[in-house]
């Protein structure tokens, strides 16, 4: 039975295989670079703040916020993007290394990835683009929850919010304390999302994207399908 961080290890792969770089350039820094979803709130003050925070207001630890620095500033070299590993993919989607090589295992049995001999996996994106459409939504249902503070997702998502018009009056979010924005919650395919679009833009899209078919209305979902599809193109 797949689980949803196999979802993850799938989309995550399929990034390195298209090549997407994580910053479109190791000279920018976080300032200065609008893609970057990180945002510290050192002098977030929760007594004063409207903003209902989720259950865990900072579950970001002092080494995920190096890591999360570390590609914000430098971001990864062609070369870097070459190739993937398990332990690279267990550091970029803050997982252990077992989680990734169960995640891959299942991913194989049923169908996601693809195996190519020696040289590891590759991602079956007809499959991909089939469970998602028609089976993400049922295998990981979930419910919008209270309003808090975080990351927009599904249709709210910066890559999408100036495409689907939305009469709601508050977005939908990933609950997250470092977050930019006060949404709907709604809970990631995986606990470790939230770190991992922060250095992964073309993963963030990706996993949005995923949301709309998890939460999104029949028009949305049929408006998305274009998006979806690109998949099979690597775009």
């Amino acid at each position: 039975m797949l689980k949803p961080q196999d979802l993850l290890v799938t989309f995550k792969i399929l990034s390195y295989e298209i090549g997407c770089s994580s910053v479109e350039s190791r000279s920018h820094n976080s300032r200065k670079a609008p893609w970057v979803i990180f945002e510290p709130i050192s002098v977030y003050d929760r007594e004063k703040d409207e903003i209902i925070v989720s259950d865990e207001p900072d579950d970001f630890e002092a080494a995920d916020l190096a890591l999360i620095e570390q590609f914000i500033l430098e971001g990864e070299s062609e070369e870097q993007r070459a190739s993937w590993s398990y332990r690279k993919l267990a550091q970029q989607l803050f997982m252990s290394l077992s989680e990734v090589s169960q995640a891959i295992k299942r991913a194989s049995k049923a169908g996601l990835l693809i195996k190519r001999g020696a040289k590891g996996v590759r991602v079956n994106k007809t499959v991909l683009i089939d469970y998602v459409r028609f089976g993400a939504g049922v295998s990981f249902f979930v419910e919008r929850g209270k309003v808090v503070r975080g990351i927009p997702t599904a249709s709210a998502a910066s890559s999408f919010k100036d495409i689907f018009v939305s009469s709601a009056e508050f977005p939908t979010v990933w609950p997250c304390a470092r977050g930019t924005v006060k949404g709907i919650a709604i809970a990631p395919i995986y606990k470790s999302v939230p770190k991992a679009v922060m250095i992964d833009p073309w993963l963030y899209k990706q996993l949005a994207l995923l949301d709309i078919f998890r939460v999104g209305s029949a028009r949305e979902k049929e408006e998305a399908m274009p998006y979806l599809a690109k998949l099979k193109g690597n775009v």
